[in-house]
């Protein structure tokens, strides 16, 4: 069985210590009829991401597309939270052999890092797939002798740098609603604005259209590399619904995206330049008390490039993670590391 590490997640929520200069951070204080914080407690968690990810090459002329897919799965794990850190270490052991069988094997590699203030977000995210399958190869194989093709040299990296900020930050902060080193009090909502830098790279051995979906694309769709730029904005709604020790949230968070790039096909090279739109969720539902807290959150991201008059390149990212964990007083030690 092979086990391998593919997850690591660093939240800095506070100061920054060893070699790297303090940078003074602003600082907020809450509305305590509506928060009360946990940053002195040290979390520990179990937890178990999924995440999801496919691209879609589409006829935006026909509506004609062709989907891959990596071969994703449950991933466990352990985390821990206190003060301005928090960690998970995640491991996907990829159980499921006869889905391996089914669809190919994807080896992923998943990094993760988060600086979580009272009012502001940044998250920084790097994807990377080596290995994918046509999702619907019935559109096309008639008949379908039920097998999906899979391409071992189709890599496809995705990095991003996003920044939030939160309108209402004394009676909902990201930090507490989705690091939960805290507890809101009573419901509230907040706008909040996102600006993003988003970077799709992929690269094929030969191109990526089968030859019996040619005749529904031009020459331009044989794609065999692509390195594409988005820089991107959206505003939206977040709200968290709040039921004695329970709590709901949701949030809706549609964009626009300029972007631009280069492709190579065997078509010819062109360099895609359009604005597009976006839409971004982050949503959760469980229970949050002073030393037990537990549940399950979904970030999620749909985001469409046009390459061509004719041809749009779409992609659906996001993640499932259920977790459980337990709030205890800090060992002298972590104090005395973590609060100096």
């Amino acid at each position: 069985m092979h086990c391998r590490v593919i997850v690591l997640l660093i939240f800095l929520t506070g100061r920054i210590y060893g070699q790297i200069p303090e940078i003074p951070l602003e600082t907020y204080e809450y509305d305590t009829n509506y928060i009360v914080t946990y940053e002195k407690l040290l979390a520990i968690r179990l937890v178990s991401p999924r995440r999801i990810y496919d691209f879609r090459l589409k006829n935006t002329a026909t509506d004609d597309f062709l989907e891959y897919r990596p071969n994703l799965q449950s991933a466990f794990g352990v985390g821990f939270t206190y003060s301005w850190l928090a960690f998970d270490i995640v491991f996907n052991p990829k159980w499921n052999r006869e889905k391996n069988t089914e669809v190919g094997e994807t080896n992923e590699f998943n990094v993760k890092a988060t600086v979580y203030l009272k009012r502001h977000m940044v998250d920084a995210t790097y994807r990377r797939y080596k290995g994918m399958h046509i999702s619907n190869p019935d559109d096309y194989l008639n008949p379908w002798d039920g097998k999906y093709p899979y391409r071992p040299d189709i890599r496809m990296t995705n990095f991003s740098v996003a920044y939030t900020i939160s309108s209402n930050y004394k009676k909902y902060s990201p930090k507490t609603t989705f690091q939960l080193d805290g507890r809101l009090k009573k419901s509230a909502g907040s706008f909040l604005h996102i600006s993003e830098f988003h970077l799709t790279s992929l690269k094929a051995d030969s191109s990526i259209m089968p030859l019996e979906y040619e005749q529904s694309f031009n020459q331009q769709a044989q794609i065999t590399r692509m390195n594409i730029i988005l820089l991107q904005q959206a505003i939206g709604y977040a709200y968290t619904f709040i039921y004695k020790q329970f709590y709901f949230t949701l949030s809706a968070m549609p964009g626009v995206s300029f972007s631009y790039g280069a492709v190579e096909s065997d078509g010819g090279n062109y360099n895609p330049l359009s604005f597009n739109y976006l839409f971004k969720s982050m949503s959760g539902i469980g229970i949050n008390t002073r030393k037990w807290y537990a549940g399950v959150y979904f970030i999620y991201k749909y985001q469409n490039i046009n390459l061509t008059k004719e041809l749009a390149f779409n992609s659906n990212l996001g993640e499932w993670r259920i977790f459980i964990g337990y709030r205890i007083h800090a060992p002298h030690v972590v104090k005395n590391i973590m609060d100096k």
